[in-house]
């Protein structure tokens, strides 16, 4: 998979108590995986931080967040050292999906067409307006377009022919 080394699932707000336990925000689409995960990888600016078995998971979401407490992170000190950490998983870590469904990051790389089949570019990132993502396709001049990912714009995707199909509309690619 193309630029997908790892993907983040979480990012650690802060400490909870005095016994070391740490609250993660979920940065994922399944936040119930948590209660799954047998033990937590984390990074600090894409460099491994520490990877540490998981011996007590607890829903906070009202709280936005989960309280984990980790084998081997048993005072506050210990866990105030993974505060800002993100949580990452390996790409074939992910939850599976349905038969048709993608996840948004496989998308990266892959050429771009237009619905009639005309050849846009490749599509080099997909970024987050905080509204919505878009995917981001730089022409062969080198000039990057955003296209809204919304069903109505990304038409499909076909990972095994690397291919995204978008529906631009009157003046969306001149933006």
């Amino acid at each position: 998979m193309p630029g997908a080394v790892r993907i983040v699932v979480g990012q650690v707000q802060g400490t909870h108590g005095l016994r070391g336990e740490i609250k993660i925000h979920p940065l994922t689409d399944f936040p119930e995986r948590f209660f799954e995960m047998e033990s937590l990888s984390f990074y600090r600016d894409g460099k491994h931080a520490g990877s540490y078995r998981v011996t007590g998971m607890r829903d906070a979401l009202t709280r936005g967040c989960f309280l984990a407490a980790l084998e081997g992170v048993e005072t506050i000190e210990q866990a105030e050292l993974l505060r800002g950490c993100s949580v990452e998983i390996a790409p074939d870590e992910r939850v599976p999906l349905a038969p048709g469904e993608f996840w948004i990051s496989d998308l990266i790389g892959l050429d771009a067409y237009d619905d009639r089949g005309r050849k846009l570019g490749v599509v080099k990132d997909i970024v987050d307006s905080g509204a919505s993502q878009l995917v981001v396709v730089r022409d062969e001049g080198g000039k990057d377009h955003l296209i809204p990912a919304a069903p109505e714009f990304l038409r499909d995707a076909d990972l095994d022919a690397r291919r995204v199909t978008l529906r631009l509309i009157e003046g969306l690619w001149e933006l």
